[in-house]
């Protein structure tokens, strides 16, 4: 700006300085036309009184003009020279001269003679005889010439102080200028900083003075807008869920890191229509719903094996507007949630069926004996035993539920340091009954003692399940070799037995509730317990390994992180 202002003030002068010039040169130019006339008139007035005076012969007289500029001729009154200041002259016919034809009257015309412009101006004497008066023009010019570069100098000074003087003005008045060009730039970088007020102009002063203010002003709601952008983008971006915005044109004004993940998106979608990237037809299909009907709508998308709850909400500017502003899109992924559903009705069907064939046994038997169709003690006895099994079977299968319904809510709050030793030899007592029934050893390969921090009914239960598992599934007289063990920074369990062996085809799904191998084995047990097994597991971030082979038994290795 100061460079445009300095070279438009340049301009301007020049401008001026050359209509100056143009006036000064029409203005000499006239007066060098009034002054040349007035003096040829005056030249000639004067050489003609002095050759009425003149005695001698015409050639002498023009002689004696020979040291000055001026140039005589004298004709007859036929226009041939009688005498000149150059005597090649004498004879010659000048009468169609303009100076000749037009007496009186200054022209300028070059010297066939002398090849030089000459001022002309010629007089005619009472006895018809002509005396023409001529001067260098290069005279006058040179003069004319003076005058000129005297002007051109004088404006080459002024024009220099003048830009000088221009430049230092223009610094002061400008300056002010580069400051709010200086504050304003800071202003959109965030950085607020208040100009000097030391012009020497008091009106600039007072502007910069308002400048602040708004910049103040300005710099506040910025970062106030800056800190609810941030804090809305850092809100957003925490939610678990994937959110899109779109505009009235249906192209994408803001998205969040989990819309990013989910519809791979980069910056230069911003400003695209959702098609661009949004690959599901009945996804587009439902956005150009919203757009047409204004109305919210809600559907299941399912993408990259996920499942998302997808809402699209219409956003308006206020309640009284009803033209759609904006739209909102919300994807939460649900593939858990719908997981854990399916898994509880598979839960519940399992165990309603479970349930209804000692509920059936029971009240069979009990009708029996409330009917006395049973007539013989023994007998009787042999029913009551059985409706006691059936419902220790109910107890047990009720208690591993519960088991299972509190390992998927985990909760740390009775997790302690406990002895993982200790709570394995408080199992192998509880079980030591069972075991000597069936003529079973254990055979402890290794046990350190090791501390664990965590829940010490989990520990006992997935001890006493793998145990029972092996014992149960074995023949009599067999061995269950355990290990309990720690390596490097984790914790390992391994039971080994003699059993059958688990079919290849079973082995992934031992570990799913109420699943048996054998569907006709009546063993007592509720099939939960490698389930229960499994969750345990899960809740501390642990792994089973399972190996069987058909006749040389089953070993589960379970490990946990320290």
């Amino acid at each position: 700006m100061k460079k445009a202002v300095i070279r438009n003030n340049i301009l301007l002068l020049l401008s001026a300085f050359m209509l100056f010039f143009v006036i000064v040169f029409l203005a000499m130019y006239h007066f060098e036309k009034r002054h040349q006339s007035s003096m040829m008139s005056f030249l000639l007035d004067e050489v003609v009184t002095s050759y009425e005076n003149y005695s001698e012969s015409d050639q002498d007289f023009v002689s004696s003009f020979d040291q000055s500029q001026r140039r005589i001729t004298i004709l007859d009154q036929n226009g041939l020279v009688l005498a000149d200041t150059h005597d090649e002259e004498i004879g010659q016919d000048k009468s169609e001269r303009p100076e000749i034809l037009d007496l009186g009257a200054v022209y300028i015309r070059k010297s066939d003679t002398i090849n030089v412009d000459l001022l002309y101006i010629a007089s005619r004497l009472d006895d018809g005889t002509y005396i023409r008066v001529s001067i260098p023009l290069e005279t006058q010019i040179s003069t004319y010439r003076q005058v000129m570069w005297a002007l051109v100098i004088s404006a080459s000074f002024i024009l220099v102080i003048y830009y000088f003087g221009l430049k230092r003005v223009n610094e002061n008045l400008l300056k002010p200028w580069d400051k709010v060009k200086d504050g304003m730039v800071r202003l959109n970088q965030g950085k607020y900083q208040m100009m000097s007020l030391n012009s020497p102009y008091e009106e600039i002063n007072e502007m910069l003075h308002e400048m602040n203010q708004i910049n103040y002003e300005t710099s506040k709601n910025l970062n106030k807008i800056h800190n609810y952008q941030e804090q809305l983008r850092f809100i957003l971006s925490e939610i678990r869920q994937s959110i899109l915005l779109f505009d009235h044109q249906k192209k994408l004004m803001f998205f969040n890191d989990d819309a990013s993940i989910l519809f791979d998106l980069t910056d230069e979608y911003l400003n695209q229509e959702g098609y661009k990237f949004i690959r599901d037809v009945e996804l587009n299909k439902a956005i150009d719903s919203v757009y047409e009907h204004n109305k919210p709508f809600q559907k299941d998308y399912k993408a990259k094996d996920r499942i998302y709850d997808c809402y699209i909400y219409p956003l308006h500017k206020n309640e009284e507007d009803e033209h759609l502003a904006s739209i909102l899109m919300v994807l939460k992924d649900v593939t858990e949630e719908r997981q854990i559903g399916q898994m509880k009705r598979d839960f519940f069907s399992h165990a309603s069926h479970e349930l209804k064939s000692p509920l059936t046994a029971i009240r069979g038997y009990a009708e029996l004996i409330l009917y006395d169709m049973i007539k013989d003690q023994k007998e009787v006895k042999e029913s009551s035993k059985k409706i006691i099994n059936q419902t220790e079977f109910m107890s047990a299968l009720v208690e591993d539920m519960l088991m299972l319904s509190r390992l998927e809510n985990i909760k740390e709050e009775t997790y302690q340091d406990i002895k993982l030793h200790q709570i394995l030899d408080e199992v192998l007592d509880t079980l030591n009954q069972p075991l000597k029934e069936k003529n079973m050893k254990i055979n402890i390969i290794h046990k350190e003692d090791i501390s664990y921090y965590g829940d010490p009914l989990d520990f006992t239960k997935l001890f006493k399940n793998l145990i029972e598992n092996a014992y149960k599934y074995s023949d009599d007289n067999k061995t269950i070799s355990l290990e309990l063990k720690a390596v490097k920074d984790e914790v390992l369990f391994i039971v080994k037995d003699q059993g059958k062996g688990i079919p290849k085809e079973h082995q992934t799904r031992v570990f799913e509730r109420f699943y048996r191998v054998d569907k006709g084995r009546l063993d007592g047990g509720t099939g939960l317990g490698l389930a229960i097994v499994k969750h345990i597991a899960i809740k501390y971030h642990g792994k089973i390994n399972l190996k069987s082979s058909l006749s040389e038994g089953t070993t589960i290795k379970v490990s946990f992180k320290r």
